[in-house]
């Protein structure tokens, strides 16, 4: 049963629709749209954005404004110690076709125990706990089509085994396969400044069947909170390689040990997330072995009833350090510094802004978000990025691409 999932869901996420992802797909929108039966709990969510940039475009085939439509659908089932839980998100997109995207977020079984719990399918896991970076949370693909913090991940094939032990708990993943990464065409605004080959090239010899594999402990005592975490198998993020049609994704092999921090002082909360990886030679691409280094640290301080009001008011302080160029990723030597606001009300309003500042050149990027609920049954979310880029660094990409996000969604169940 469960090797017969992670099959369906890998023949999902593959180039080719096979017999079994039909099947797949037919089942859950069936369960998704028609079946009543008892104890079933659907619901879902549906949505438009509204993408407005600031500056005018450089290429004539670029537009100032996107818009699109989304679908995000549940599934769940519970019957003594087992979950049966699904999700399905659908975006299409006014423009760029290559933001057309059918995603199965989640797809699992799920058996659980006093001491042990099985999850056999799909799913998502999210590690780290800093605001501004997540550096160790290494299980799932960022889906890059969703947004620019990096938060959306696309689902992945999985066995998890969770053991509980004392104040903690370690857990063990299997995972049969690789969802490689999505890029925007060049349509869109955030589209790469080269030409992305149709064609991807794999250090492993099995590709995106390699099985990867990850361990974590983590564990709570008294007001703090740690966590320990190894990963060995294929690199979550790509290398580009220079062929005759572009450039070329390439994915190696990598082996990551990673840790958490995070400490509760009254209103103070310290945080701190430490990631060592290697990434392994491949000669036949002429990819040599490359050791990283990269924390984030920083703390959070709550201001409760701020001016006698029902608001809350957090402060966010971060540094980022990561031994890779300021052409290969964000937070080289950077400091993050924010606020957060919780208007405390029946609409759960809340606010966050927050400017990451890069010390050696002075470059800059700018965000703003907010959501609040508009009634039962609809949300609101509202997103503003601007970059300033100053020198040769990664930010180069986005000059110019400030951009105003408006995110309307409703939700309703049968």
């Amino acid at each position: 049963m469960s090797m017969t999932l992670i099959k369906l869901v890998c023949d999902a996420r593959g180039k080719a629709v096979v017999t079994g992802f039909r099947l797949g797909i037919t089942l859950l929108m069936y369960w998704v749209f028609v079946s009543p039966l008892h104890g079933h709990e659907v619901y879902h969510e549906v949505g438009v954005q509204q993408r407005q940039f600031v500056h005018e475009p450089s290429n004539t085939f670029q537009k100032s404004s996107y818009s699109a439509l989304s679908l995000n659908s549940f599934y769940s089932h519970s019957e003594d110690d087992q979950l049966w839980a699904a999700e399905l998100w659908l975006r299409a997109d006014q423009h760029d076709k290559e933001r057309n995207h059918l995603d199965i977020r989640e797809l699992y079984w799920l058996n659980y125990a006093d001491q042990y719990e099985w999850q056999v399918g799909v799913a998502r896991v999210f590690w780290g706990v800093t605001e501004s970076a997540h550096l160790v949370d290494v299980i799932n693909q960022t889906d890059y089509l969703e947004g620019l913090d990096a938060e959306d991940k696309l689902g992945q094939a999985m066995i998890h085994y969770t053991q509980w032990v004392d104040n903690g708990q370690v857990e063990f993943f299997v995972l049969p396969h690789f969802n490689e990464r999505e890029f925007y065409g060049e349509q869109h605004r955030f589209a790469l400044p080269f030409d992305v080959s149709e064609q991807t090239l794999y250090q492993s010899s099995a590709k995106q069947q390699h099985i990867d594999m990850a361990l974590r402990i983590s564990q709570t005592w008294q007001d703090l909170d740690w966590s320990i975490n190894g990963f060995r198998g294929t690199n979550r993020d790509v290398q580009f390689l220079p062929s005759d049609n572009g450039m070329t994704p390439y994915y190696g092999q990598m082996e990551q040990l990673g840790a958490t921090l995070q400490y509760l002082m009254g209103a103070w909360i310290v945080k701190g997330e430490f990631l060592l990886r290697r990434t392994l030679s491949d000669p036949e691409n002429q990819i040599k072995r490359a050791d990283i280094r990269a924390f984030v640290a920083g703390f959070e301080y709550s201001q409760i009833g701020v001016f006698d009001s029902q608001y809350d008011l957090g402060y966010l302080l971060e540094y980022q350090y990561d031994s890779r160029s300021r052409q290969q990723v964000l937070g080289q030597n950077d400091v993050f510094a924010g606020m957060r606001l919780a208007l405390n009300d029946a609409d759960s309003s809340e606010i966050i802004v927050g400017v990451l500042h890069d010390v050696s050149d002075q470059s800059q990027s700018m965000r703003l978000e907010g959501s609040m609920r508009l009634g039962e049954q609809t949300k609101v979310e509202v997103a503003a990025y601007k970059f300033k880029s100053k020198g040769d660094n990664y930010l180069n990409q986005l000059e110019n691409q400030d951009v105003i996000e408006l995110n309307l969604f409703w939700y309703f169940s049968h």
